[in-house]
């Protein structure tokens, strides 16, 4: 089947992209995409070029949950025409485990049926080297598309492989990948302003609690993030484990006790309910 397909390991990805950018490693917390739907849209644009094929099959985005549910942006990007969203999971020292397995698994498969002709793999990993050298058996081109210096973040072993090596380049990474990040410069020397604390709270019952920490949490999120957020809730009916995690743990300090089952419940029907108020005004 003469079509292409796009293989992302968003854990390189992101601390490529980031180090290209900046020059230094950063924090997975503080990097996001500016716009999922623009970066796949170059993605795709990006990988017909390199592998001559204007016929894609899809994008597959393989990523790491820090939590118990799929964050904001998995969930946005797993919502994209044409994306399938695999997750690993994260380990005690915050390193990936499965993601690579996943994506081995894919690769091999597709081409064993004969579903793709070129694999455009945003990876440096040696681990994916077999795999590489499987899906050529089955006659599919595989091509790496790195992020930034391939010489400093793909595998010598990985490059002898593919068929053809390309770059995104720093330009491309700067529209694409978003750093928030304190007291960060870049190389144009522009400070990044990290998010200020939420102000102290002092309430009498949890539910005034709650509503005021649901404000605090809107109030400092960014438009884009709100606006993140809305599409996420108008497609799940789960609040994103960034957003959960600090609206629990948040409230419960408030109030000095654990939260019950039920009270979490309740608080997460609030911050819903405030996000919706905001939407409406």
């Amino acid at each position: 089947m003469d079509r292409y397909a796009i293989f992302v390991d968003a854990g390189y990805f992101f601390a490529a992209g980031a180090y290209a950018i900046v020059g230094n490693n950063v924090p997975r917390r503080n990097l996001s995409l500016i716009s999922a739907e623009e970066t796949i849209k170059s993605l795709c644009e990006a990988g017909a070029k390199q592998a001559s094929n204007p016929s894609l099959l899809r994008v597959y985005w393989y990523d790491a949950m820090n939590g118990p549910r799929p964050s904001m942006e998995q969930s946005a990007i797993a919502h994209l025409a044409g994306v399938k969203v695999r997750l690993g999971s994260l380990n005690n020292a915050g390193e990936q485990k499965g993601v690579d397995s996943l994506i081995v698994t894919d690769l091999i498969e597709l081409a064993r049926n004969r579903a793709i002709s070129d694999a455009i793999l945003v990876s440096g990993d040696e681990d994916l080297r077999i795999a590489v050298q499987l899906a050529q058996t089955f006659g599919v081109r595989v091509h790496i598309l790195a992020v930034g210096d391939s010489s400093k973040n793909v595998s010598p072993s990985l490059k002898m492989e593919a068929d053809s090596l390309e770059s995104l380049d720093s330009a491309w990474l700067n529209k694409n990948i978003k750093i928030t990040m304190p007291a960060l410069v870049t190389a144009t020397n522009t400070t990044i302003t990290p998010p200020q604390p939420a102000e102290a709270v002092s309430p009498d019952t949890l539910d005034q609690a709650a509503l005021l920490i649901c404000n605090q949490l809107l109030d400092r999120a960014d438009p884009d993030v709100l606006s993140s957020l809305r599409a996420h809730l108008s497609n799940s009916t789960t609040i994103p484990y960034e957003f959960d995690r600090q609206l629990i743990s948040m409230t419960a300090e408030a109030v000095k006790r654990r939260l019950s089952s039920d009270e979490k419940r309740k608080i997460r029907g609030l911050f819903v309910t405030s996000l919706r108020n905001r939407t409406a005004s």
